[in-house]
């Protein structure tokens, strides 16, 4: 925990390539182990691949950071989005269709990550910026725990 907290933020502009960074982290190869991995999963799927070589090796978490407004739009009217990795902004009034068709396309996106982390074999955990993380870490780990002891989770 500590090494994350104390990683610098990337400079606005930065471009992140998961499947680059999943792959890095089995190379060079290492004792078999628990490896962890955070993040928000937006962007393209492209990075299965790794994370299941990734997941053969080693005891696999995937930390999923979730933003409610990653998957719901607010009814205000006009917002203001900004791409973090660009930081390219664009002004979009919020209609009622909208709003639908963000959170369908984002659940869909949720599903296809949930769907590829449980095909690797990993662990998935779900941390809403908007609840007890405390609380959901220890629910996972608790239902992890029996689940290797042969109890029902």
């Amino acid at each position: 925990m500590r090494r994350v907290a104390t990683t610098p933020r990337a400079e606005e502009g930065t471009r992140g390539d998961l499947a680059t960074l999943v792959d890095q982290l089995r190379r060079p190869p290492r004792r078999r182990g628990l490896a962890v991995l955070i993040s928000d999963f937006l962007g393209p799927v492209n990075w299965e691949k790794p994370l299941r070589a990734l997941s053969a090796r080693h005891d696999l978490v995937a930390v999923e950071v979730l933003d409610p407004r990653d998957v719901d739009l607010p009814e205000v009217g006009s917002v203001v989005l900004a791409d973090p990795e660009t930081g390219r902004q664009r002004e979009v009034t919020v209609s009622a269709l909208l709003r639908r068709e963000f959170a369908a396309a984002a659940q869909a996106h949720r599903a296809e990550v949930a769907r590829a982390i449980r095909q690797a074999g990993a662990g998935h955990l779900v941390l809403r910026t908007d609840s007890d993380w405390i609380a959901d870490t220890v629910r996972f780990a608790v239902a992890r725990k029996r689940g290797w002891s042969g109890a029902a989770s």
